[in-house]
């Protein structure tokens, strides 16, 4: 079996694990196979760690609608969960402490340890032992990475508890100060045993830990940063080393934006460190077809729609091409490329059969309804990449857009509240889709973000200059087809709209974050890490319409008759509670020893 599949075969071999027969399961429990057969070889520890692999996120499998990574940005700037009574639960202060959580579960640390204790009483050589030591250090370090951001401290275990360990099942939390510590020690030691090439293609290797301890060191210590915490420069120099050896192996990225969300295959191109592969008769999703659908309700805010650049590389509030937001061709108009590749852009054509099934169409008469169809037609880059008119997943073509879905012309399907559709994973591949027939890949760590990583955390250290940028942000701006950002020009009169308490240089930084990785699930905790949570505060706005041109039928700003769509009231805002996650009451009152986070005690 390839190595070249791992990320690919884990789901077949949990799948294998969990689904045998009773009688089966009877004859081999889990710790006597574990702990009496399974731990012998080489061979042993890569079939049991195929298992961890399914911690990664990806495209749900089971059916379901809404990656992981763009749910949690609706609790963003981002990015609204369109749907009636959808609201975040952060800014519309809805948040409660729950009874339970699977976030505050720690069988995979478990599961991790379990390989872990048996590594040194296996028959592989030195070398393989600090390989698996590696590989199982950084899935725990992935695990209490989500863990500490989540809760801030936690329990820190190291070995495998039994039923009968009270002392260890119900301890205190672990300082954060240590946890943190402890993941980045793991860390470090893995990068410097584990196989550099790991266990074939597309494996944990030496690459793999960089990029989490380059994505780990900028959270924590810009967390610490903000958060009034000792130790920042610690995790943001080991966010540049590490992150500075990505660059210098992956020099290069994808030439087309578009193709980093909807390729078939993204092992091996250039800047790709980790994909997690799909394919037909073995593992695959539904996000190409759910995309087409009536049931896609991710809405892109007004804000995210602003932050984008234009064309002269300037922002709206300063740029002498953005010609507003009055008329969508017109906002549209002169911005970076990767607004187009993330939010369905405007056009209009005629249908040449009937309205709700048709396949063929034509242009209309009027010049502005086909730019954007050309546009992409000309930065596409591929007979199966973003293209307009856009189609549901039968083949029907789409009359136009916006298109609302109190107002949907007909076409139930691929409709939005606030105008701004989000398409980031739309594409072409195929018509006729079945739920679960996807074979679209899905990136888990690329040099992309490690370039935006080592930006900031060089802004951070007071090192970031035009070198730096030259070799991060523009070369993904040189993608985008905008200019290079010339650090010397950035002034406190850059950008009108600025949060005046940030830097106007790292401003710039975080906008380059913010768009190359919309809709990606960086910017909860980015907000959170930059304690920057009243970003949620203002209402979600949408596309600035005449209602009576959509009968009537759209809820608009302040009832007006003409203004910015909306579908939630103005929020009621970020509580300094929420940067941290409220543990669940059921674990503390199995376990008194925990102490709940600040802002959820008990009234």
């Amino acid at each position: 079996m390839k190595n070249s599949v791992k990320i690919l075969l884990v789901y077949v071999f949990s799948f294998l694990f969990v689904s045998c027969s009773n009688d089966f399961l009877d004859k081999y429990p889990l710790d006597e196979q574990t702990e009496v057969s399974a731990f012998k070889t080489n061979e042993n520890f890569e079939t049991y760690s195929w298992g961890l692999y399914e911690y990664f996120d990806g495209f749900p499998v089971d059916g379901g609608y809404t990656p992981v990574n763009i749910s949690s940005e609706y609790n963003t700037d981002n990015l609204i969960y369109a749907k009636p009574g959808g609201q975040s639960e952060y800014a519309y202060q809805l948040k409660k402490v729950p009874a339970t959580s699977s976030m505050w579960n720690f069988s995979y640390i478990r599961r991790v340890n379990v390989m872990l204790q048996n590594i040194d009483k296996s028959l592989m050589n030195q070398s393989d032992k600090d390989h698996w030591r590696s590989v199982g250090y950084f899935f725990r370090a992935l695990r209490y990475f989500d863990l500490m951001a989540a809760y801030g401290s936690v329990p820190w275990i190291e070995s495998v508890l039994s039923d009968t360990d009270n002392d260890s099942l119900y301890s205190e939390r672990t300082p954060r100060d240590i946890v943190a510590k402890n993941i980045l020690n793991d860390l470090l030691w893995a990068e410097s045993h584990i196989k550099p090439e790991g266990n074939g293609t597309n494996t944990i290797n030496v690459h793999v830990i960089r990029a989490l301890i380059s994505r780990f060191g900028l959270f924590e210590g810009t967390w610490r940063k903000y958060h009034g915490l000792n130790d920042s420069e610690l995790y943001l120099k080991a966010c540049v080393d590490a992150s500075s050896k990505l660059l210098q192996r992956y020099p290069n990225i994808m030439p087309n934006y578009d193709d980093i969300y909807n390729s078939e295959d993204l092992v091996g191109k250039p800047g790709v460190i980790l994909a997690k592969q799909y394919a037909t008769d073995l593992v695959t999703h539904s996000i190409t077809r759910v995309i087409r659908t009536s049931a896609w309700y991710v809405d892109v805010t007004k804000d995210a729609i602003d932050s984008y650049l234009c064309s002269d590389g300037r922002p709206i509030s300063t740029s002498k091409v953005y010609l507003g937001d009055k008329d969508v061709y017109a906002q549209f108009r002169n911005r970076d490329r990767r607004l187009y590749f993330t939010v369905l852009p405007p056009y209009k054509v005629l249908l040449t059969g009937p309205k709700g099934t048709s396949y063929g169409w034509k242009y209309t008469d009027n010049i502005k309804d086909r730019e954007y169809i050309d546009t992409l037609a000309l930065i596409g880059g591929s007979t199966t990449g973003k293209a307009l008119p856009v189609s549901n997943f039968v083949g029907y073509q789409v009359s136009c857009f916006p298109h609302f879905r109190n107002f949907p012309n007909g076409q139930g399907f691929m409709t939005s509240y606030l105008g701004f559709y989000f398409w980031k994973y739309y594409n072409r591949h195929a018509d006729n889709m079945a739920l679960r027939t996807s074979t679209v890949d899905y990136l888990l760590f690329g040099i992309e973000e490690a370039m935006l990583n080592y930006a900031e955390a060089m802004f951070e250290l007071g090192k970031f200059n035009q070198e730096v940028a030259d070799k991060t942000i523009n070369k993904l701006r040189l993608r985008a087809g905008i200019p290079s950002m010339k650090v010397s020009e950035i002034d406190e009169d850059f950008d009108l709209n600025r949060d005046k308490s940030v830097d106007p240089v790292l401003w710039e930084i975080r906008r380059e974050r913010r768009v190359e990785l919309l809709g990606d699930g960086f910017r909860f905790n980015d907000l959170k890490r930059w304690r920057k949570g009243s970003y949620v505060n203002k209402q979600p706005l949408g596309l600035w319409v005449n209602n009576a041109n959509y009968g009537n039928k759209l809820t608009i700003l302040n009832g007006t008759s003409e203004g910015y769509a909306v579908l939630y009231d103005t929020p009621a805002g970020w509580l300094d509670k929420y940067y941290l996650e409220p543990i669940p009451s059921q674990e503390i009152a199995l376990n008194p020893k925990l102490t709940q986070n600040p802002g959820w005690e008990s009234k």
